[in-house]
């Protein structure tokens, strides 16, 4: 019988037919795609800080020693740790994109931290001597040379965002909809029942998989 409670791990048959009763819900999609939108959203964001901040830090060794600090201080920091600050901070509805945004930051800063800074030297003379501007030197010349390191940055983290975002979402019991709140919704329903359980999280695995080729086919389409 689909669902049929158990109080232990339920088989793959169980679990795989859940799954696809639930891929027949509507409610399945909506949770999929808020949790990809908040996602996105704070992926964006980090992406946006990052390529800023990392450009600065890449032409300054000032501000690229100045920030080695914070960055190593974020890395060190558990993630649930960071979770529960942020829950005080901005609350349990905000909480999981904050730390998407928090957890892939440092990673896509030091990807186009050092892309600028592994730019080949000669080139940027070259650059100068046709006049360019430390603004145009960096648009035009360090940024596009710097992509293969971005592109490893962003797909590296890409996939991890997606999991912290899952992961949160069941930390902070957000009643926001999304993945992580369906896999809690269906444990306070039932603790016996670990079928929908299961199922949630192979749709999550799937779409990790998902995530990770398209990572994969942008890396070689960069030959990174």
């Amino acid at each position: 019988m689909v669902g049929e409670q158990t109080m232990v791990f339920p088989g793959p048959v169980s679990t795989f037919e859940y799954a696809l009763y639930l891929l027949g819900k509507p409610y399945t999609y909506r949770a999929i795609g808020q949790t990809l939108l908040r996602m996105f959203s704070g992926f964006g964001i980090s992406f946006v800080f990052a390529l800023l901040i990392g450009t600065v830090a890449g032409n300054s060794l000032f501000i690229e020693e100045l920030l080695k600090p914070f960055m190593t201080t974020i890395r060190a920091i558990p993630t649930v740790s960071l979770i529960y600050l942020f829950i005080v901070l901005y609350g349990f509805k905000n909480a999981p994109m904050a730390l998407v945004i928090m957890i892939c930051f440092p990673i896509i800063y030091e990807g186009v931290k050092d892309g600028i800074k592994n730019v080949d030297e000669d080139i940027i003379k070259a650059s100068r001597v046709d006049g360019a501007s430390l603004f145009k030197e960096n648009i035009m010349v360090r940024l596009p040379l710097a992509v293969p390191y971005i592109v490893v940055a962003l797909t590296s983290s890409f996939s991890l965002s997606f999991k912290i975002e899952i992961m949160a979402e069941v930390i902070t019991g957000s009643t926001n909809l999304g993945l992580g709140s369906a896999i809690l919704g269906a444990r306070s329903a039932d603790p016996t029942n670990m079928v929908p359980i299961f199922s949630y999280s192979l749709i999550a695995i799937v779409l990790i998989l998902i995530i990770d080729c398209i990572s994969n086919l942008i890396k070689n389409i960069f030959k990174v």
